[in-house]
Formats: structure tokens, sequence, C-alpha cells
């Protein structure tokens, strides 16, 4: 066991090896600075603070997330009865609490009272068909049972947008509005928001709403900004420039239409855009998925699972800084390393390939050394 184990670790260095020599054939001469909006090439963004492995949009979900490594933590905003911005997905409760109701009808006070964690169940947010027992998070938002260690009750509640400014100062936020009756007035809560808790740069905000987050921009300039629905699905057809937008935040697949493609990638890179990927659930949210995106050369993966999307994005950064690029300006190097252009693609994906490989076998050495210990 004790050989099989050092043959395992042998050949994952070896692997990793293979990742920073081919680093420094697959990074195209074209490709930009490190990111003034990052650091890294890739970044990570955690989904609703990571909801396939954390209790959706919860501080608890978030600290887990940041301490993972995320760069951005991704959230919705809605309105409470009372007017405060709400992190939250639904127009109900329904879905993350034990309660009923639109959050509308709720004041703030009574929406942070509220077990965010009481349908938690690993790799479905949204699962209410679990045995009992499996709701492991349950409670601890009430005093029902012992927070685990590190974290306090208050972690598991609904919570407001200035609680997650105040909890994660300095740390980049994407943040979508949420469409509905209030989402207007959602709008103009943020903008203002925004303009009291800088830096506005800071923050990434988006809508599938254009008419929304056109009101946004009319009040808040300056605010990076993602595309509607509308707009960037005209987009997807004229692929020109998007004056006042700087990352387009798509889906690798809409149906049947393939939506990340490289020449959508390069096509928004071409006009100063970054691209963000987001996941339509646990089942494309995946490891061969992220390599194949980033093999694509977006700038974001946008991951329910941050702490497992880890490894991979880090060992493509390593592949990336490993390597000493000739630097063009970027029309937005505020937001992505526009790189990744012409024939230097397949040794680009090559590259990335390694990184799999690399980072699946380093995952097979830990378990295997877990299971030998043990």
């Amino acid at each position: 066991m004790l050989r099989e184990l050092k043959r395992l670790k042998n050949v994952a260095s070896a692997s990793l090896a293979l990742v920073i020599g081919i680093g420094a054939t697959m990074i195209p001469a074209h490709a930009a600075d490190a990111p003034i909006w990052n650091s890294r090439r890739f970044i990570s963004i955690a989904h609703a603070g990571g909801d396939l492995e954390s209790p959706h949009s919860t501080l608890y979900a978030m600290k887990r997330a940041v301490a993972a490594g995320a760069n951005v933590l991704e959230m919705d905003v809605r309105l409470s009865s009372d007017n405060v911005l709400m992190i939250q997905h639904d127009d109900t409760v329904d879905r993350t609490t034990g309660a009923t109701g639109p959050v509308i009808s709720f004041t703030s006070l009574q929406l942070q009272d509220m077990d965010n964690a009481y349908w938690f169940y690993p790799h479905c947010w949204s699962c209410h068909s679990q045995p009992i027992e499996d709701y492991v998070l349950r409670g601890v938002r009430t005093g029902d049972a012992a927070p685990p260690a590190g974290y306090v009750s208050d972690d598991f509640r609904i919570p407001t947008l200035l609680d997650v400014v105040s909890t994660f100062p300095g740390q980049r936020l994407n943040v979508e509005i949420k469409d509905g009756p209030t989402g207007m007035a959602a709008a103009e809560a943020l903008a203002a928001f925004i303009n009291s808790h800088g830096p506005t740069n800071r923050y990434v905000v988006a809508s599938f709403d254009d008419a929304i987050l056109y009101h946004f921009k009319e009040l808040a300039p300056d605010v990076f900004t993602s595309p509607g629905l509308n707009l960037i699905t005209s987009w997807f057809g004229s692929r020109g420039a998007l004056p006042g937008h700087r990352v387009l935040q798509v889906p690798p697949f809409y149906g049947e239409i393939e939506v990340v493609t490289q020449k959508f990638v390069d096509d928004a890179h071409a006009n100063g855009l970054g691209v963000w990927v987001w996941f339509n659930g646990d089942e494309d949210d995946v490891p061969a998925t992220w390599v194949r995106l980033m093999g694509l050369g977006v700038d974001g993966i946008l991951t329910g699972k941050p702490a497992e999307a880890e490894p991979y994005i880090a060992a493509a950064n390593a592949a990336a800084v490993a390597v000493t690029t000739t630097s063009v300006p970027a029309s937005a190097p505020e937001i992505a390393a526009l790189a990744n252009t012409g024939n230097d693609n397949s040794l680009w994906a090559l590259g990335i390939s390694a990184t799999f490989i690399g980072a699946v076998l380093v995952h097979a050495t830990r378990r295997r050394a877990a299971t030998i210990s043990s």
C-alpha cells in the first residue's frame, strides 16, 4: 500500500510538472496583464455563497467560500416590506426556510429570524423530500442545534446586503437584482446602497430584466454591470460592443444551444467583455465542465461548489502565472485578462487538460492516503 501511495504521488507530481511545462507555451503573446479588478487569470465566483456545498445565501456559506479561496461572492437581492435589501433568490421564503409566504410580506427583522438552512441538503439546495435527519443544519438559526465550530447562529439567517458588506469588507460582490413588482424599487435601493458603501468597483450588478438593469444604470452609471436577458440574447447574434457593460454572465448551454463556444469567448474579449459562466445545477457544475470552460478562456467560474472547484482553478492559475507574456492594454482590464485567441487555443486546451489530470491525481492521492491511514 505504501508503495502504491508513493507511486500515486510521483504520478501526480509529474502531471503537475507537465502543467507548468505546457504552461510555458500555452499563453498567447497577446495576453493582457493580470487584471486590476482581480489578480487571478481565472476567478472563482461563489454562487449564492456556494449553494451546492452550504445553505443557499447564508453568511455561513459565504464564509466557507471565502475561506476556500473564492474571489467573488454572488447573491440575489429583493426588498423586504420595510424596504431593506435582503439576500434572497426566490420571491417567497418557502424553498430555504421553514416559513411560507412572499418575501415582500415580511419585515427585514422577520426575515432575519428565519432558519435559512432549514431545507439544506448537499448538492440540492431546494430538496424537501429527504429524511429529516439529513437536514443536518436545521435548527442552528433558532438555537435548537449547536452551530459548527467557528460559526454562530446568525450565520444561518437570511442576511441583508449590509450584513454581507459588513462581514466581508473589501470582498468583491456580484449582485443580481431579481425581477418582479419590487424590481425597480430594488434597483433604486441598490444604487443608493452602493453609493454609500463603495467603492463602486467592488460590485458587478446584473439582472435578467433589461428594464430593471437600465433603470439601475441610470442611477449608478459607474458601477460594473452585466446585460439583461434580451440584450445578451441580441448580442449572441450581433457580437458587437456593449457600451457600459463589463461582463457577460451566461450558462454553458441554453436548452440545446451551446452558448459558450471558443468564438463566443473570443468575440466577448474582442469587445472588452469578460465571460463568467453559471450553471444549471449539480449535473453541469462539475470538474470536467470547469476545465473545458477554462480551456476556452472564460474569465470566471460561477460555481455552487467553490471548495471543490478551487484546486482546479488554482492549478489553472498556477499554469498561467508560470508564463512570461507580452502585454497589450485591455479595454476592460478590471474584469479579465483577455487571452486565448487564434491558434494558441489548442495549446491552452492541452495545458488545461493537463491541469485537470494533475488535480484529479492529487485528489486521488489524498483520498488514497486517507484510506491507508485509517
